[in-house]
């Protein structure tokens, strides 16, 4: 038996890590949806595992005339990863679409599954990350707050919830104002 390594506290850390905003896309199919693009999962993969020491073993479950199924399991040569078996898919026909890309999209969009097990990504599946037009916004951080005071707080915050904001969005406002408050109870506004 292999004597692999225990991931660390350190590389926990680094597999949570924020991506800048440009890693962040709208699903191309589920519009609702942000998507992480699959080189920065693939780069944080090699950034944490090694560049060629983690693969991704994986069997077709399913082939239609137009459609792969696959499933896959993280492999690690270093470290003591168990994820479990996650499945990927695409069309393998259409515009633009050749088979090979059709399989190659199955296997990204399985690592991309794979990479929510060892947290990559997390605060996106939180709901905490989201798209709006072709930007992506992030939790918000004291250097992004407005000079507003609690009235116009209020005004943005009511706006808000008349178009129509998701719970996840009102959270982004209530830190907003929370910190704001903490800034000027700090007398730092």
């Amino acid at each position: 038996m292999e004597n692999k390594t225990n991931i660390t506290e350190e590389m926990r850390v680094q597999l949570r890590s924020e991506f800048p905003s440009k890693a962040y896309s709208k699903h191309p199919t589920k519009t609702f949806l942000t998507t992480l693009k699959a080189m920065y999962v693939t780069e944080r993969l090699n950034d944490v595992f090694g560049v060629g020491r983690w693969s991704i073993n994986h069997e077709v479950i399913e082939r239609t005339d137009d459609y792969v199924l696959i499933q896959g399991e993280f492999i690690s040569l270093d470290y003591e990863v168990i994820t479990p078996k996650q499945y990927g898919g695409h069309k393998t026909t259409g515009t633009n679409t050749e088979i090979a890309d059709g399989f190659k999209s199955a296997i990204t969009d399985c690592i991309s599954k794979i990479a929510s097990y060892l947290e990559i990504g997390i605060e996106m599946f939180k709901g905490n990350i989201s798209i709006t037009s072709n930007t992506s916004t992030q939790q918000s951080t004291e250097s992004d707050l407005p000079w507003l005071n609690e009235k116009d707080l209020d005004k943005v915050i009511k706006r808000a919830i008349e178009k129509g904001s998701k719970p996840n969005d009102l959270r982004k406002y209530y830190k907003i104002s929370k910190k704001v408050m903490e800034m000027v109870e700090a007398k730092l506004i």
